[in-house]
């Protein structure tokens, strides 16, 4: 009995360097594109540029997401289509989680997958259910007139983690 249940557990972990989830991009993003790009945002501020609504590589003529679906084995075009989406959104951003959060909370991606969740479209912390919104108003370097922004911004990665556009 006991052999049976080992065995179970060992095949339900996930691999070492097996591919991440593919609902969750950011996980996607660290085991297929850090190695050599990163982070993803400070890659997207870093070296792609938004030109009318699309998002272009370091060349001009780069059209990020064919690249997507070719580069090194390409991604499905579900995936594509969301890392583009999330690329395009943290390209136009600039680092305010780094610059006001990042003192104690290292990346966004890991704050939200281990604190925060997305109930009923309100972003609130997974084990009070206090939503963020409230939260961050008496809360870290966050000023009175940004919590709308870092909600907006915590709620796009609570949505690309849990598999949503």
């Amino acid at each position: 009995m006991r052999t049976r249940i080992l065995a179970l557990l060992l095949l339900a972990a996930p691999m070492p360097g097996a591919p991440a989830a593919a609902a969750d991009l950011h996980r996607l993003w660290d085991d297929r594109c850090a190695e050599c790009h990163g982070d993803a945002g400070d890659f997207a501020r870093r070296t792609l540029t938004v030109t009318g609504g699309r998002l272009l590589g370091r060349r001009p003529e780069r059209d990020l997401r064919a690249f997507l679906l070719r580069h090194q084995g390409g991604l499905p075009a579900e995936e594509a289509d969301r890392v583009y989406g999330m690329l395009l959104a943290q390209a136009g951003m600039p680092p305010l989680f780094q610059e006001r959060c990042g003192i104690c909370h290292v990346k966004a991606s890991d704050l939200v997958r281990d604190r925060l969740i997305l109930r009923d479209g309100v972003l609130v912390g997974r084990y009070t259910g206090r939503p963020v919104a409230a939260f961050l108003e008496n809360h870290g370097r966050v000023g009175a007139d940004e919590g709308p922004v870092f909600v907006g911004l915590l709620a796009r990665i609570a949505r690309e983690i849990a598999g949503g556009p």
